[in-house]
């Protein structure tokens, strides 16, 4: 039986997958006809050290196939993945043509769980992550107006949640309007930016809206003042 590429990378045959790369007539990225690559073969059956060669060999660690799918998402085991994962910088946030990232894709299977359940522990349990969100954090607050007198009004800022009253006073919809609003700027390729933007507005309509409620009441005592 005469090997391809993609079965070699599958068997692990070592041999076979660098004589096709070195001869120039592949690399690993080469797709057949599903779109499937030897980066997906060696990752899905755990042969991390095919794996390290073909990355080396200019291999794309986050290349899809034609479903959309990554070499994480066909991951079998949490040893492999955290080597994709840690190692390799693979991207854990890349969604397939059904929208699904390696770690839902691999949990709606419910035949990896242990692989499901490190992939879902990412977005909580990354402190390279939280460093820069840290970071980011920080940013934000940088670019923010100083707390100070600005037109006559002042500007604080303080760590509080959001009065239980005002929420009281939005409908479902509305909460639920905000809910998405936060879910899409987290999930845009520039959070930072979207957050940036959302507390300027914040900002400005509290302004806006201190001002009207001064010329309501500045209104009401020239009224009364007329009156005596």
């Amino acid at each position: 039986m005469v090997l391809n590429i993609w079965i070699a990378a599958a068997d692990n045959q070592r041999k076979v997958v660098e004589s096709y790369i070195e001869s120039g007539d592949l690399t690993p990225n080469a797709k057949d006809p599903n779109g499937y690559t030897p980066i997906h073969a060696a990752a899905s059956y755990g042969h991390i050290n095919l794996l390290q060669y073909l990355i080396e060999q200019g291999g794309d660690i986050n290349i899809q196939d034609n479903e959309g799918d990554t070499p994480l998402h066909h991951v079998e085991d949490v040893k492999t993945a955290k080597y994709l994962i840690e190692e390799l910088k693979a991207n854990d946030k890349i969604k397939n043509s059904d929208g699904l990232t390696a770690a839902k894709y691999i949990e709606d299977d419910d035949e990896f769980p242990e692989v499901a359940q490190y992939l879902l522990s990412l977005a909580y349990d990354k402190p390279s992550e939280t460093s820069e969100a840290n970071h980011n954090s920080s940013s934000i607050l940088d670019s923010l107006p100083a707390a100070g007198t600005i037109d006559g009004h002042e500007i604080r800022y303080s760590m509080e949640n959001e009065p239980e009253t005002i929420q009281d006073q939005l409908s479902p919809e509305e909460k639920e309007e905000r809910r998405k609003k936060l879910e899409a700027i987290l999930e845009s390729e520039n959070p930072e930016e979207g957050l940036r933007d959302l507390v300027r507005n914040a900002v400005r309509e509290g302004l806006s809206q201190y001002k009207e409620e001064n010329s309501e009441v500045e209104l009401g005592s020239s009224s009364k003042r007329r009156k005596e």
